[in-house]
């Protein structure tokens, strides 16, 4: 009797430490929760840079339970949701964090690779001869 409620007991602690880890895609929601500037894109069959247009203030806002709205001049432009998973990256060939939109924005069905480098967000097709959009955080 001793036995079984030893290890029920271990059952229960290794079940709750369990359930209190946060998943990566959830640890990565938190750094990308808020609003980001557009800084321009590079890429393409050229690898052109385009910086973004002074006159246009585009951005992008993420919220929790996988929300975006997107903006141009401060003016919400269209909304969705967004989902947050693995793919294999097609620039190191090892699995990497992806976003996918819904709607759909030009997003294949693989998602698109997304990096977070302290306040630096790089959004990129994750095909051949595709673009990089880069955003920098607001708040």
């Amino acid at each position: 009797m001793k036995s079984l409620t030893l290890a029920l007991t271990i059952l229960l602690f290794f079940t709750s430490a369990a359930c209190k880890k946060n998943s990566p895609e959830k640890e990565l929601e938190k750094k990308l929760i808020g609003k980001w500037n557009f800084t321009g894109r590079t890429g393409g069959l050229a690898g052109s840079s385009k910086p973004a247009k002074p006159a246009v203030k585009n951005s992008i806002e993420f919220k929790k339970g996988g929300k975006y709205i997107r903006y141009t001049n401060d003016e919400p432009m269209f909304q969705g949701d967004y989902k947050l998973s693995k793919a294999k990256s097609i620039y190191t060939g090892k699995v990497d964090n992806t976003i996918r939109f819904d709607p759909k924005i030009d997003s294949p069905e693989t998602g698109e690779i997304l990096s977070i480098i302290g306040d630096t967000l790089a959004i990129s097709d994750n095909f051949n001869d595709g673009y990089t959009a880069g955003y920098v955080r607001i708040n």
